[in-house]
C-alpha cells in the first residue's frame, strides 16, 4: 500500500504537468484555428480590416488588428460599408466574428423573435456568465431582471432618502470636508466605493452599507468578472468547465467572504418564515422587509409552482453577487467617465455652477416637492435636464461598452439578412453603439464633449430632451428596444443624486488634457488609476 501511495505522489506532478501542456496546446491550436476561421459565414460579406488580402491571411490580420485596437476597425467598418448601407463582418478575436448590419436595418433587427435572436445568449457569453457567475446551473434564468423591474424600479422614491443619506456620508469620507484646500483624490477608487455603498444601502441597508470589509469584497467581485471572462473566452468550449474554476478561483474566495456576511440574515429569514412542524412556508413574513433578501425570498413564493431550489441559501446569496455586479459596474465607469469629462472641459466651472443651480431650485426652491416625497425624488430628479444631459453626453461619447444591439442567431436553420445574406446559427449579428454615437451625421462635433448637447430642448419652454434612460436608433448607451437594460432606470436615479450632489458640494480642478480610456475585448475601461483634486465648496 505505501508503494503504491509513493508511487502515486511521485507520478501526480507529471500526470498534471502532461495534461497542463495538453490543455495548452490544444488552446494555442484553438487559437490559430480562431485567426483563420471564416465561422462558416457567406463568402459575400466583406470583413473589414482584411486590407487587399481577402484570405485567411486577411482574416488574421484583421482578428489581431481586431485583439490590439478594436476601435481602429470599427471606424474602418463604418465609413466603408455602414455608411453605404452594406453589412461587414468585425473580427472578434475572443468571442468570435460579428455581423455588423447598417444603422438603416436596426428596425429589421428589433423586429426578431427572441427564438430567432437572443440578446441573453451574447450578455451570457460576454461574461461567461456559465462561468464566472457561481449559481449558473442550479436554476433556468437569472433573478436580478426581474427584481429590478419589480423592487428597484418601482420603489425608487421609497429609497431617495436613504439614498441621499449615503452619498453625503460617502462623499464626506472620500472627498473630505475642508473648504479651503484641494484633496487628491483617485477618481475610480472613490467613486466606486461611493456606487457601493449607495448600492448596498438599497440592497441590504444599514450597517453593511458601511462595513469596509463587506464593501471591500463587493468592490473587488465586480472588478475581477470581467478580466476572468475574457480570459475563460480563449478556450475551446470544452475545457471551459476545467479552466472556469481556476480563473474564477479569487472571484469564488470573494463570493464566499461575501456569503459570510449575508448568509446568516438568509437563514435567520427563512427560519422566521417556517412554521413550527410544518413543511411549507407562509406567504407573508410576519416583520416587514424591504430589502434584497426578502425580494428574493418574495420572487420564489410568486411563483404558480414554488422551486424549493429558489429558496436554497447559496443560490439566494449567488444571486446577490449578481445583483451587484449588474448594479455597479456600469453606474461607477459611467459615473467616473462624466466626472473626467466634466474636468476636461473648458467649461467645467461653468457647467458645475449650472448644475448647482438648477439642483438648488429643484430640491429647495418653489418647485421642490411638497407632498411629503423627498427633495430627490424621481419627479424632482427629472427637473434636472442639465445634470441629466451631462451624464447621457458622456455616455455618450465614452460608453462602457462598443456594441449597441448585439444578438445571437438561435433559430436551427439560422437567419437570412435583409440583403440576402445567410449566417448560421451561433453567430452574433447587430450594430455598434459607438460608431452611432461617434457619426457627426447624428451628433454635431461628436467627438467633443458638449455637457448640455441633450438639455437645450428643455431651455426656453421647448420640447422636452431625451432623458438618460431614452433609448433610440441614434443613441444606445443601455441599448435599445425591448432588451434594454432593464436597471437602466435604478441606474440614471444613483447617478443623477451622486452627480447632483457632487455638483452641489464639490468644485473639481480643471485638467489640460483627459486621460484615455482604455479597451479590453470590447470593454471599455476609464481612467483607472488617475487622479483629480476637489475641494468642499463654503455653503
Amino acid at each position: 500500500m505505501a508503494t503504491v501511495l509513493r508511487a502515486t505522489l511521485i507520478a501526480a506532478p507529471m500526470i498534471v504537468g502532461t495534461v497542463v501542456t495538453f490543455a495548452l496546446i490544444i488552446t494555442s491550436l484553438n487559437l490559430i484555428r480562431r485567426l483563420f476561421s471564416n465561422a462558416s459565414l457567406p463568402g459575400n460579406l466583406p470583413w473589414v480590416g482584411e486590407g487587399k488580402c481577402s484570405t485567411r491571411l486577411g482574416r488574421a490580420k484583421g482578428n489581431l488588428t481586431g485583439f490590439f485596437n478594436l476601435r481602429q476597425l470599427l471606424d474602418e467598418g463604418y465609413l466603408k460599408y455602414s455608411k453605404n448601407g452594406q453589412t461587414y463582418v468585425l473580427p472578434y478575436f475572443i468571442n468570435g466574428p460579428q455581423v455588423i448590419l447598417p444603422p438603416s436595418q436596426i428596425p429589421w433587427l428589433m423586429e426578431q423573435a427572441d427564438d430567432v435572436l437572443s440578446q441573453e445568449h451574447v450578455n451570457r457569453q460576454f461574461l461567461q456568465a456559465d462561468h464566472t457567475f457561481f449559481h449558473a446551473n442550479m436554476v433556468e434564468g437569472a433573478v436580478h431582471p426581474e427584481i429590478i423591474q419589480h423592487q428597484l424600479t418601482k420603489k425608487i422614491n421609497g429609497f431617495a432618502d436613504d439614498i441621499v443619506d449615503e452619498v453625503r456620508a460617502c462623499l464626506e469620507d472620500y472627498w473630505g470636508t475642508d473648504t479651503e484646500e484641494w484633496r487628491e483624490v483617485k477618481a475610480y477608487d472613490t467613486l466606486l466605493l461611493l456606487i457601493t455603498r449607495m448600492s448596498i444601502r438599497v440592497f441590504m441597508g444599514l450597517p453593511l452599507c458601511r462595513d469596509e470589509k463587506f464593501l471591500s469584497v463587493c468592490s473587488n467581485f465586480i472588478r475581477k468578472v470581467a478580466l476572468a471572462a475574457a480570459a475563460i473566452s480563449l478556450f475551446p468550449d470544452f475545457l471551459k468547465p476545467i479552466v472556469g474554476p481556476v480563473f474564477t478561483i479569487f472571484d469564488y474566495i470573494l463570493y464566499r467572504r461575501c456569503s459570510g456576511f449575508i448568509m446568516p440574515i438568509i437563514h435567520e429569514r427563512l427560519n422566521r418564515l417556517r412554521k413550527s412542524g410544518a413543511d411549507k412556508l407562509p406567504l407573508e413574513d410576519p416583520i416587514a422587509h424591504n430589502d434584497y433578501v426578502q425580494w428574493a425570498i418574495d420572487h420564489a413564493l410568486d411563483r404558480p409552482i414554488v422551486n424549493p431550489v429558489e429558496l436554497e441559501p447559496r443560490l439566494i446569496a449567488a444571486r446577490f453577487a449578481v445583483l451587484a455586479f449588474a448594479a455597479i459596474q456600469s453606474s461607477v465607469i459611467t459615473l467616473t467617465n462624466a466626472i473626467f469629462d466634466l474636468a476636461a472641459s473648458p467649461d467645467c466651472s461653468a457647467s458645475l455652477a449650472t448644475m448647482r443651480e438648477e439642483v438648488l431650485r429643484e430640491t429647495q426652491g418653489p418647485a421642490a416637492a411638497t407632498d411629503g416625497q423627498s427633495a430627490w425624488s424621481k419627479p424632482v430628479l427629472a427637473r434636472m435636464p442639465h445634470v441629466d444631459s451631462a451624464l447621457r453626453e458622456s455616455l455618450r461619447l465614452n460608453g462602457f461598452i462598443e456594441r449597441g444591439i448585439m444578438k445571437m442567431v438561435v433559430a436551427p436553420a439560422g437567419v437570412t439578412l435583409p440583403d440576402g445574406s445567410h449566417i448560421p446559427r451561433g453567430t452574433k449579428v447587430g450594430v455598434s453603439g459607438y460608431s452611432i454615437h461617434h457619426d457627426e451625421a447624428n451628433y454635431a462635433d461628436a467627438l467633443r464633449y458638449d455637457a448640455f448637447r441633450f438639455a437645450r430642448g428643455a431651455e426656453g419652454g421647448k420640447k422636452r430632451p431625451q432623458g438618460l434612460i431614452n433609448s433610440s436608433e441614434k443613441f444606445m448607451g443601455f441599448s435599445h428596444g425591448s432588451h434594454a437594460c432593464p436597471g437602466r432606470f435604478f441606474a440614471a436615479n444613483q447617478l443623477k443624486i451622486a452627480l447632483g450632489h457632487i455638483a452641489l458640494f464639490y468644485d473639481i480642478e480643471p485638467i489640460p488634457e483627459r486621460p484615455a480610456n482604455k479597451w479590453l475585448f470590447g470593454h471599455i475601461a476609464p481612467p483607472l488609476t488617475e487622479t483629480l483634486r476637489v475641494r468642499r465648496r463654503k455653503m
